[in-house]
């Protein structure tokens, strides 16, 4: 798989079943065709076949943000190791975690990845959300990309431009790091919000002097403007995390499922870790970048399954300047430990959790 960037993934409903020599793949487009055919191949494999065929009810809707802090979900999709744990998904791709989160409060999804603050955003609204485990986490993907022509080489010139950002996302809370750290109060830049896949198009046509973003629209842009784009970084200023999310009520009448999701990340996790080069390219294939691009975000993104104790300190201070920004209407930082479904990830990896509970 590779160029899926701005793509819907197409919906699979495929389930595996070994017939003699081969692999026989069938795509259902019925629970009614489904049962009957799946009635078909029970009595033609025999009683003495092996293969564990997923039921219906193992069938989940994933919805994956397209972002290298996705890695595990992408690997374990790619390596069919979601499957390999009984679990069928049909797999429907967005341009940003934010997105994701969107099909999930919409109903459109039973499980998103998404980073840290679309999630504190939407839980000043929502409290039947919950977070299952967290996917990695890096200190350096996020970008400030800018146009050379518009007088900008260094931070300090972003003062009294045109900057876009994805609003009430990570990038969004990384832009106001970054303006911070080099000095420039927020008033002082023109702020504009754009979605995310269309941030490199604006810059392009100068409509924004500079946007807040990761992969793979900073390679965009840099495709599009060559020598007349500049690109800054502020290694360690944030960490971005990557959480799986759920709905309240699959983890109250399907946990069984939650824990055999976990399974499949941690697989993926060490695969990442065993074949770091092929789990790169597949990753970088899946966003539509090339693998140097990615290089060095790589080695600074952690491929890690967990549930620490530093996501909710994370949580919190992204809520306060949400709150201190005027971002939401709320005044009080929520009890983010009653978000977290720790159960799961306890009966499956229990050192992997470090929150306090």
């Amino acid at each position: 798989m590779s160029g899926i960037t701005g793509m819907r993934w197409r919906v699979r409903e495929i389930f595996h079943e070994q017939v003699g020599s081969g692999r026989w793949l069938r795509r259902f487009r019925s629970s009614a065709f489904f049962v009957a055919t799946l009635t078909a191949l029970v009595l033609a494999a025999g009683c003495g076949s092996e293969a564990a065929v997923p039921s219906p009810q193992s069938e989940i809707r994933f919805g994956l943000a397209l972002q290298p802090s996705s890695a595990l979900a992408i690997i374990a999709i790619e390596q069919d190791f979601f499957r390999d744990e009984g679990i069928v998904p049909e797999v429907e791709t967005y341009v940003s975690g934010k997105r994701a989160l969107g099909g999930l409060l919409d109903g459109n999804a039973d499980v998103v990845t998404c980073a840290q603050a679309p999630l504190v955003f939407a839980l000043f609204e929502r409290h039947d959300l919950q977070v299952i485990c967290s996917v990695g986490s890096a200190t350096d993907v996020d970008r400030v990309v800018a146009r050379r022509d518009a007088g900008i080489e260094q931070p300090a010139d972003l003062r009294g431009k045109r900057i876009a950002t994805q609003r009430a996302s990570a990038v969004h809370f990384f832009l106001h790091l970054f303006l911070a750290r080099n000095g420039i109060p927020e008033r002082d830049v023109r702020l504009s919000y754009f979605d995310a896949e269309r941030l490199a198009d604006a810059l392009v046509a100068g409509e924004i002097d500079a946007f807040s973003m990761r992969e793979p629209y900073v390679s965009q842009a840099r495709s599009m403007l060559a020598d007349n784009v500049v690109v800054f970084s502020e290694p360690g200023l944030f960490t971005r995390s990557d959480l799986v999310v759920v709905r309240g009520e699959l983890v109250r009448e399907r946990p069984e499922i939650v824990v055999r999701m976990i399974r499949a990340l941690l697989r993926a996790e060490r695969f990442a870790r065993a074949q770091s080069d092929e789990a790169l390219k597949m990753v970088s294939g899946s966003l539509g970048v090339s693998e140097s691009s990615m290089d060095l975000s790589w080695s600074r993104l952690r491929r890690h399954v967990g549930l620490e104790q530093s996501l909710l300190t994370s949580m919190e201070d992204q809520a306060r300047w949400a709150i201190d920004s005027g971002l939401v209407v709320a005044h009080d930082v929520p009890n983010y430990l009653d978000m977290f479904y720790l159960e799961g990830l306890n009966r499956v990896r229990p050192d992997a959790m470090t929150i306090i509970h």
